[in-house]
């Protein structure tokens, strides 16, 4: 499991980095459907790791150790949802403090013994990968004065 693990997490960071090199080199009238993609795509992203904390309490959770991963899992998924329907930039500002939120979360999982730690260390290089994909967007975007551009987008 461990393999794989590694595996697909790899896996799904490539979206992440192909629409850092690709949107300089995108036409101006794409790069709009291409932030919007990787918005939608991050959000997806966010949802599912935050389905992962739910699924993971469950089958690791025990009585005399209560944790809050239900509601994690609850609040993250529509946290995700929000970030589809709020302007840029603050889609992505909602987006990069969610990461970083529930990944400070999951530490916490790990140190109630619900986490292994071999996935914590795993998760931590993710989700740096991650914020440095949205932060680059970010300082893309408003370096090349393309934040109404991103508007339009999101």
């Amino acid at each position: 499991m461990k393999k794989t693990a590694l595996i697909y997490g790899a896996m799904g960071l490539i979206p992440f980095i192909a629409f850092g090199i690709l949107l300089p080199i995108w036409p101006i009238d794409w790069q709009g459907a291409l932030i919007h993609t990787f918005l939608s795509y991050s959000a997806v992203i966010l949802a599912f790791l935050s389905g992962a904390v739910w699924g993971m309490t469950i089958s690791g959770a025990k009585p005399d150790k209560p944790t809050n991963g239900l509601t994690v899992g609850i609040v993250f998924s529509l946290v995700a949802v929000g970030a589809l329907l709020m302007p840029y930039p603050y889609s992505l500002y909602l987006l990069i403090a969610s990461f970083v939120i529930l990944f400070a979360l999951e530490v916490g999982l790990m140190f109630k013994g619900i986490y292994p730690f071999w996935y914590t260390l795993m998760r931590a290089v993710l989700t740096a990968v991650v914020v440095v994909c949205h932060v680059f967007l970010l300082y893309w975007l408003e370096g090349n004065g393309m934040s109404g551009l991103a508007t339009q987008a999101a």
